[in-house]
């Protein structure tokens, strides 16, 4: 119930963003009809949450997890993104990417400054859940607690920390854009850090059977709705690599006897949790990996 609650407001909070954004043109004004746009939904949402409440703890966690950080993203974003249209450099191409990919660099060490919960973040990790998103908890020692004003007395140690590293993504993703758009409209070669490079497989044939064939039962692909032959067609085109009739190639893997059928799937999972062991190793709290 408080899901879709919050799902519907989410909708009516971006479609009344989008009208505000095309009906102001001076880039001060913007900013201001936007900021009023989010303090009352802000609002809106806070009043809800008051007055609905949570069921259950996984309810309340789920908010201040998933729900009110989308929220507080906007936010974040539409100043920052304000202020790197304000600081731009004015002048040749060059100048401007230079400018650009400081700011990258600046939402890197962001990133690096919070490696900790970052990699909580980025790898979609919940054993400290009840700590960071649940209200009440004894302060973690491992990253620094801030509130957004509206929400003083809904607030966890984690919420707002998630929300500046999804304001961060949705930067990034808007400077990354900029830069292509700079270089298109200078007719300037896309610098060689942002340009797509053509990959090769040189693995086996047989491994990317596995691969494709693991996307396409698991749905990953355009909502589940891609065919084997889409998916076998792509990989190929792609991977610049033969991979023969996929069915067939498929019997291959199901004739396997001495070893597993999905050594390839094995192998990509054991790597990934190697890294992340490898990687929590340098930090003093470890995080527990997720195994699959």
């Amino acid at each position: 119930m408080l899901k879709s609650i919050c799902d519907e407001l989410y909708q009516s909070f971006l479609a009344e963003l989008r009208i505000t954004t095309s009906k102001e043109a001076n880039e001060v004004m913007q900013l201001s009809a936007n900021l009023s746009v989010i303090k009352k939904y802000l609002q809106l949402l806070r009043l809800n949450i008051l007055e609905q409440g949570f069921k259950d703890e996984q309810d309340e966690i789920n908010f201040f997890k998933n729900i009110k950080p989308k929220f507080l993203a906007t936010k974040i974003f539409i100043v920052e993104r304000y202020n790197v249209e304000q600081s731009k450099q004015v002048g040749t191409w060059n100048k401007q990417f230079a400018f650009y990919d400081s700011e990258l660099e600046s939402i890197n060490r962001f990133y690096q400054r919070n490696a900790y919960m970052h990699q909580y973040y980025r790898l979609g990790l919940t054993e400290l859940d009840r700590s960071y998103f649940l209200r009440g908890k004894e302060a973690p020692s491992i990253f620094i607690y801030e509130v957004d004003e509206i929400f003083l007395e809904l607030s966890t140690w984690g919420d707002y920390i998630f929300s500046k590293f999804k304001a961060c993504e949705m930067l990034q993703e808007f400077i990354l854009q900029q830069i292509k758009n700079g270089a298109l409209s200078s007719q300037q070669k896309y610098p060689e850090t942002f340009q797509s490079k053509a990959l090769s497989w040189t693995g086996e044939s047989i491994n990317l059977v596995e691969l494709g064939y693991a996307l396409l039962d698991s749905g990953q692909i355009n909502n589940g709705k891609a065919g084997v032959n889409d998916i076998f067609k792509w990989l190929e085109e792609h991977f610049n690599v033969s991979i023969g009739i996929p069915a067939r190639r498929f019997v291959e893997i199901k004739r396997r006897k001495r070893l597993s059928r999905t050594r390839f799937l094995d192998n990509l999972r054991e790597s990934v949790n190697r890294k992340i062991d490898d990687e929590e190793a340098y930090h003093p709290g470890k995080l527990k990996s997720r195994r699959s």
